[in-house]
């Protein structure tokens, strides 16, 4: 099938939209600056010279992010259907729907996704789309042969919305997890390294220019690591189960 919408009445609908030309716009012209910044620093001569090296090799991969094309990516499942981006299959085709790691190209990273095994194809639902929970219930109800936990008590899937922000996974409506404070991490790490260059280094004769830098990323290094140790993130709170018979809410629909 052609159209991108399962034939007859929504169930739910999972998507992801490609960054607008503001958002692209910018991040290109971060990526000019951080470029131009590492290069400057090279023509410098800044020591120790990995660092501009970074800081040219971030803008290039920034740059790359920004000007390659997207495509939206959108699911959506009816009582009988499940379409993704213009192909539309009968849910009965449905055979496993496993929670897996999927990696979409050599250069993007691997991310949580429920994978739907359709004959010989896997069509990977990520956990980053907006709407992927709605899915995952309309599954269970639709096709409980499936065996498919409850996202709601899955301990995979749990452990994930605790680091979403590190694995891309996209909160669904009445989850909250308690985050790390970025700025209690940088206050942390500001008082280690003026500790560190007033008293620590002195002491230990390693006070100077050439000391200065690698001590400072040490430094800070490790008292963020410990201090996220000390205050990590975790869940504060999780919808109930969803009871096996109650109706799917109608979250999308089809317009």
């Amino acid at each position: 099938m052609s159209s991108t919408r399962a034939p007859g009445r929504a169930c739910a609908v999972a998507e992801r939209t490609p960054p607008r030309p503001p958002q692209r716009i910018a991040y290109a012209v971060l990526a000019l600056a951080l470029v131009g910044l590492g290069l400057r620093f090279l023509a410098l001569g800044f020591t120790p010279r990995i660092l501009p090296a970074v800081i040219v090799v971030g803008g290039v991969w920034l740059g790359y992010e920004a000007s390659r094309p997207r495509r939206s990516t959108r699911y959506e499942v009816s009582r009988l259907w499940i379409c993704r981006e213009g192909d539309c299959r009968k849910l009965s085709e449905l055979g496993a729907a496993r929670l897996d790691w999927h990696r979409p190209s050599v250069w993007g990273g691997w991310r949580p996704a429920l994978q739907l095994q359709l004959g010989r194809e896997s069509w990977p639902l990520e956990l980053g789309l907006e709407g992927w929970h709605d899915v995952w219930d309309c599954l269970r109800e639709l096709r409980p042969d499936l065996g498919l936990p409850d996202w709601r008590r899955h301990p995979a899937v749990l452990k994930l919305l605790v680091h979403h922000r590190h694995r891309g996974v996209r909160l669904p409506p009445g989850v909250e997890v308690h985050e790390t404070s970025n700025t209690a991490a940088a206050l942390v790490g500001g008082l280690a390294t003026a500790t560190a260059h007033l008293f620590v280094l002195p002491l230990l004769g390693l006070a100077g220019p050439p000391w200065d830098l690698p001590a400072s990323v040490v430094v800070v290094g490790l008292a963020v690591w410990g201090y996220g140790r000390l205050d990590p993130p975790r869940l504060e709170r999780v919808p109930p189960p969803r009871p096996a018979n109650a109706p799917q809410a109608e979250r999308a629909q089809v317009k």
